[in-house]
């Protein structure tokens, strides 16, 4: 059988701030506990399994299975990033149909406990201002820039822009891959040309569903409630989209590209960055 023209893969953050926060470790497989700065890492180790089994890639999935496939994938992030660095790096794990596990970094910019695990995604300004203190316990009214403890940043979001084209939902959109033309093809149709720009576009599907972003995941406030496209859509089970699921943050449903409305805040997230604000662009 002749080897496949893509590999899995999954970015993720290391960076030394997260080694105190054992909520970064609360979902290591077994009872392996250790303070770790690579973020969230079994929720892309279980992405790139899922990838693997979806394509029938055996040795792959053997590789990283498990709780010992667990550990060999953490043995060999350790061996390629040096832990002893201050400087938060973005982090590429790229497994082959062989189970072969290479990585990747480069520089990534800083962040913050809150932005990458906030108490809470606050609401848009355009829903009620009363809130619970966590402080308290007793009602409080928040004015437009006000947050509570464990908000992430609201500053400088990002503009979040629709594709100008449709696409077809596939295995290469369901599943993270090195076969990503459709994700660069809508960044140049919108005009994100530079990858450091504050700028993310909206896939959507042939039914006029958003399916995700290019590099993230989005979040919708719909019917009182962040709404994230639902993976039928035929977007990704991001990780940091299913740490805000199982934390109760957001649910699941269909976010019609027809629905947005130019200048309603939304947010966004990904494995390297967390979770950032954004503003929905139309024109």
């Amino acid at each position: 059988m002749a080897t496949p023209d893509f590999q899995l893969f999954s970015s993720l953050r290391y960076d030394p701030l997260l080694s105190p926060l054992s909520i970064n470790t609360e979902a290591w497989d077994g009872d392996i506990k250790y303070f770790s700065p690579f973020y969230m890492l079994p929720y892309h180790r279980d992405r790139m399994l899922q990838a693997a089994e979806h394509f029938g890639w055996t040795a792959a999935a053997d590789a990283i299975r498990s709780p010992d496939g667990f550990t060999h994938l953490l043995k060999k992030l350790t061996k390629a990033i040096s832990t002893e660095s201050t400087n938060p790096l973005r982090v590429r794990v790229l497994l082959s149909k062989d189970g072969t596990i290479t990585v990747e970094s480069n520089p990534t910019p800083e962040s913050c406990r809150e932005a990458l695990y906030p108490t809470r995604l606050p609401p848009p300004k355009s829903a009620s201002k009363m809130k619970v203190s966590p402080l308290t316990g007793g009602a409080l009214e928040l004015g437009d820039n006000d947050t509570v403890h464990g908000d992430p940043p609201l500053s400088n979001p990002f503009e979040v822009i629709p594709d100008t084209s449709k696409t077809a939902p596939s295995p290469y959109t369901s599943y993270k891959t090195t076969s990503r033309d459709m994700y660069t093809d809508a960044r140049h149709r919108v005009g994100i040309e530079d990858p450091t720009a504050r700028k993310e576009v909206l896939l959507v599907s042939e039914s006029g569903e958003v399916m995700e972003g290019s590099l993230t995941s989005p979040y919708f406030w719909r019917e009182g409630r962040w709404t994230t496209p639902r993976v039928a859509s035929g977007g990704q089970i991001g990780t940091t989209r299913r740490w805000a699921l199982e934390k109760g943050f957001c649910v699941e449903g269909v976010v019609n590209v027809d629905s947005l409305v130019d200048g309603e805040e939304c947010w966004i997230s990904n494995g390297v960055r967390g979770f950032l604000p954004g503003k929905v662009k139309l024109s």
